[in-house]
Parts: C-alpha cells; sequence; structure tokens
C-alpha cells in the first residue's frame, strides 16, 4: 500500500468539512465551480472562503420526480424528530424576512495572507493585514501540530491595520490546506486559508513583470504570488528533453478572486508549448502536465483572464513532477473502516493507493488524501467524503444490465467514465418505500455530468432524472425486488477525471436552519444568541 498522506476533518474544527449522509453540502469552496470550462469569464469575486453558492438553483420538480435540494452551505441538517418539535414550538411557521445581521464591527478582519502557505518543518514570519488586529489573544490554525507566537517586539500588537505572527510547521504535517483565524479581545476574525507544502517554498520579487524580468525558479518548487492588474507575473525554468512536469496553480480554491490562466513558451521563440485556463473540476484554477520534447529554457506566464488584479490575487503554483488527482476512488468510504484509495486524474501512472484508515469520530465529515509519486512529491489532497453507510466501486465491465455492479442499499458507490460511450449499469435491491438516489459530481469536484434512467426488473423505465435539475431521483417501489440503475456522462464525455458517486438511502424528510453569520464570540459564563 502506498505512503501518500491522508487527514481527518472534523467538522467543529477544520471548517471545511461535508455531511456525513447523502445529502451533501458544496465542498467549501469560495467560488461556484462551472460546469464545463468557460474561458475569459470570471466567478464572482471577493467571496469568504466559507460561502458558497448552491450548484443549481432549486426547481419544482414532478409530482413523481420530485428533487431533493442539495444542503446549501453551513447549513445544519434536521432529524424528523426535530422538524416535529420546531413544528409544535412553532418555529417552522414562515416569518417576515430580515435582513442577515452584519457581523460586529469592532471584530478583526484579515486579508489574504502572504505568502499563502509554508513548507513543512519550516517556521514562517507571517505579517497579518487588515483592521482591528490590535490587542491579539490568539491564532487558530488547524494545521495538526503547528505552534504560532505572537512577538510583542517593536509595539506588535498594537497597530490595527498589521499583525507580525511566527508560524511553526511541523515536519510530519499532511500536505494540504488549512484554515487560520485571528482572534483579539474585539472577537474573532473571519476564515483564511493556509497551505502546508512538501515542496520548496519560492517568494515572487514582485519585479517579474515582463519577459525579460522573468524570476527562475528551481524544479520542484513551489512559488508563492500575487498578480496586479493589467499585468502578468513571469517564472523561468530550465527542462530537459524529455522531462516531464505538472504546473498546478492553486487560486480560487484558497479563495482568491483570481481567475488565473497559465501559459507555457519556449524562451528561445517565444511559441507558446503548453496553456490552460479553468481545469476541470479546480473551481477555474489552471493545471497542466508536459512533457518537453527539447530540453532548454521555459518561460511560465500567469495573469488573470480580465487583466484584474490586487492584494487578494494571490495564488500558489507548484512545479513539479508530481501526480494530478481530480478525485478520490472511491469518493466515499464507510465511518471506521479501513480502505485503499486510489485516484481519479492525470498523472497517476504508478501511484500505488492509499491505505485509509477513516475516523469514527461522528464529528468527522471529510478526509483528505493526498497521491504520493515514485519520486517522492505529493500531488495536491482530494477530499474522501466520510459515510454512515458501506461503499462501494463499480466492477468492470458493466456496461450491460447482465453484467451490472450490485449496490448495497443503503449505500454508495463510485464510478467512472473512463472510455467512450461507457454505460453502467448497477442492481438496487430495494424494499416495497420511497427512496432518494443521487448523483454526486461536481460538490466533489469531479466534472463529470451524470444522466440516470432506473428500470425494472424486466427492463421497462420506472424513473429518468431531468438533465435541467440536480441529479436526483425520487422513488417509490411498488414492492420489493431488484431495479436497475443505468448511469451515462450527459455530455457524453470520457477520461480519467470523469467519476462519479452514486448513494441510495431511504427516503427521510427534513428542514434545514442556515447559520446567518459564520463567527460568534460569547465572554465565558455568558451566553450568546445565534441568529438562523
Amino acid at each position: 500500500m502506498g505512503e501518500g498522506s491522508f487527514r481527518a476533518c472534523p467538522t467543529a474544527r477544520a471548517e471545511r468539512s461535508l455531511p456525513h449522509s447523502g445529502r451533501f453540502s458544496p465542498l467549501p469552496q469560495p467560488h461556484f465551480p462551472f460546469r464545463r470550462p468557460m474561458s475569459g469569464v470570471s466567478s464572482p469575486a471577493d467571496r469568504p472562503p466559507s460561502v458558497v453558492p448552491p450548484r443549481r438553483p432549486p426547481a419544482v420538480a414532478p409530482e413523481n420526480a420530485r428533487s431533493a435540494m442539495r444542503t446549501p452551505p453551513r447549513m445544519l441538517s434536521v432529524s424528523r424528530a426535530a422538524l416535529t418539535l420546531a413544528a409544535a414550538l412553532g418555529l417552522a411557521t414562515a416569518a417576515t424576512a430580515q435582513p442577515p445581521p452584519a457581523v460586529p464591527a469592532q471584530y478583526p478582519n484579515i486579508a489574504m495572507p502572504l505568502p499563502l502557505g509554508a513548507q513543512r518543518g519550516t517556521t514562517l514570519e507571517l505579517v497579518l493585514t487588515g483592521s482591528n488586529l490590535a490587542n491579539p489573544t490568539a491564532v487558530w490554525t488547524t494545521i495538526p501540530g503547528a505552534k504560532v507566537t505572537i512577538p510583542t517586539d517593536m509595539n506588535n500588537g498594537k497597530d490595527n491595520a498589521r499583525l507580525k505572527v511566527v508560524l511553526e510547521v511541523p515536519k510530519d504535517a499532511p500536505v494540504g490546506a488549512y484554515s487560520l483565524r485571528l482572534a483579539t479581545a474585539q472577537g474573532p476574525s473571519n476564515l483564511r486559508l493556509f497551505c502546508v507544502d512538501d515542496l520548496p517554498q519560492v517568494v515572487s520579487d514582485g519585479k517579474n513583470k515582463s519577459k525579460t524580468a522573468a524570476q527562475a525558479l528551481p524544479v520542484p518548487c513551489v512559488v508563492a504570488g500575487t498578480v496586479t492588474a493589467e499585468t502578468s507575473d513571469w517564472y523561468k525554468i530550465t527542462a530537459q528533453a524529455g522531462q516531464r512536469l505538472s504546473l498546478d496553480l492553486l487560486g480560487r480554491r484558497l479563495g482568491a478572486p483570481l481567475d488565473a490562466q497559465m501559459a507555457v513558451l519556449d524562451a528561445r521563440n517565444g511559441k507558446e508549448v503548453a496553456f490552460s485556463n479553468d481545469a476541470l473540476g479546480l473551481q477555474t484554477d489552471p493545471r497542466l502536465t508536459h512533457t518537453f520534447k527539447e530540453a532548454g529554457e521555459y518561460l511560465i506566464e500567469i495573469r488573470d483572464v480580465l487583466h484584474r488584479g490586487g492584494a487578494d490575487y494571490a495564488y500558489r503554483l507548484r512545479v513539479g513532477d508530481f501526480p494530478c488527482a481530480i478525485t478520490p476512488v472511491p469518493m466515499a468510504a464507510r465511518r471506521g473502516s479501513t480502505v485503499p484509495v486510489q485516484f481519479a486524474g492525470t498523472m497517476l501512472d504508478n501511484v500505488p493507493p492509499v491505505a485509509v484508515t477513516v475516523p469514527a469520530n461522528p464529528a468527522t465529515d471529510t478526509v483528505w488524501v493526498a497521491p504520493k509519486g515514485a519520486n517522492g512529491l505529493h500531488g495536491w489532497p482530494v477530499a474522501l467524503v466520510v459515510s454512515d453507510f458501506d461503499e462501494a466501486v463499480e466492477q468492470e465491465p458493466n456496461n450491460e444490465s447482465a453484467k451490472a455492479t450490485r449496490v448495497p442499499v443503503p449505500g454508495g458507490i463510485t464510478g467512472r467514465f473512463q472510455d467512450r460511450g461507457d454505460i453502467d449499469h448497477f442492481v438496487l435491491p430495494l424494499k416495497k418505500g420511497r427512496y432518494t438516489i443521487q448523483a454526486h459530481t461536481i460538490e466533489l469536484n469531479s466534472p463529470a455530468e451524470v444522466y440516470m434512467t432506473l428500470k425494472d426488473a424486466k427492463g421497462a423505465d420506472q424513473l429518468k432524472s431531468d438533465p435541467q435539475k440536480p441529479p436526483v431521483l425520487d422513488f417509490t417501489a411498488p414492492a420489493d425486488g431488484d431495479y436497475t440503475l443505468v448511469v451515462e456522462h450527459l455530455l457524453n464525455s470520457f477520461g480519467p477525471a470523469e467519476s462519479y458517486r452514486i448513494t441510495v438511502e431511504p427516503y427521510e424528510p427534513g428542514f434545514t436552519v442556515p447559520l446567518l453569520l459564520d463567527r460568534f464570540a460569547v465572554p465565558q459564563g455568558s451566553v450568546g444568541v445565534i441568529g438562523i
């Protein structure tokens, strides 16, 4: 079994979790993930990392196929018992709409931390900027074993706009993105994401705004930079003939408004040899893998597609021969189990599976798993959903009903559209009653678009998903028996990254309670009111 890293993500601590049932919130992505690449189109900017718009607008479903909405971000799923209690208390009654409360003016607000990460096993002096930063009491981070100190020299901690902190990252900290908050005497700050990497870190010198001033980079490395308006950042690398490199830029995935595009040019003649904009499954971040035919010097250009820029237009560009995963396979695993996790994506040749022990802790909803190449370099981690029921992986060939893969009910299964015309068949042993059958893709960072058809034992169609709505079937089985679920790619696409997860569960009613603020301050020994 491979040695790729993984880490659990408890809901209350990591602030980057997924619900653990069949009804999912999107991953805490800072911007709306496009259904397909859309060059030159940017998502709404400056949205905080913890806020995600729904995947698609809710719609009224037909009578025989009511579509179950995905739980919006920062929602609390409530059981049938809680629904009954709420109704009894009169809390379910619609009230006059009130504007959401504002964050208290005295709370601190931190801008994008620069640089946006650190190499594990190093100590970094980090300067936080923003407002109301004076009188700090602590810096909270979810980096395991990290130590953060706030120096008191040079009047540090007295300036409302600037604060210096020292962050020590352990050598064994898993690669990935973590949350960071500042606490002051006035309250908690907004959340920012901060990376831990195993690649050597380089900080952009800020002078690399032309080809002739391109900043030289070692290979491998990760470079931390910031795009300014109407300019490009230029870097140069030296490649050998036949050398394969991946370039993975993290911007939107870390909460930046940057809609980046990336080009690789031959320094000798200026010819473009590789390009990426809005890579699949990466929230419009670019990523590419290129094998250089000739040895020599090559230029890398980074810019915003709309030529925007500013202090928050930050990025981290990873350069090296590392694997590039989109999702884990399986995409979910049962709580308390140990599973071998493989990966969907590119640059995954000879990448061994990672043995993941899924925590039994009910607060853990996500485990982040990083693929590890033969050279020891990690790719960026992907999210493994923690499930409360059995999870399986499709068994090929299953392109016809006679070879259908059996799915546990309740349960989930991961599949992929790897070949042209791939159509997957699954057998669902259902008891008489109502079920929710749902496909999960975009909210789990997969680019796949799923179309489902449910057939009875005689092959007659029972229900089909609506291409204009979330891929959900609300089906009532008239009798016990085996039903066949046919899963196709809505756009007839295929490839190593086109993965999906199907969940089958007995129907359970419920409602959601949105939290109107992402931070609260309650003095010790006091009582606080949380608006919902």
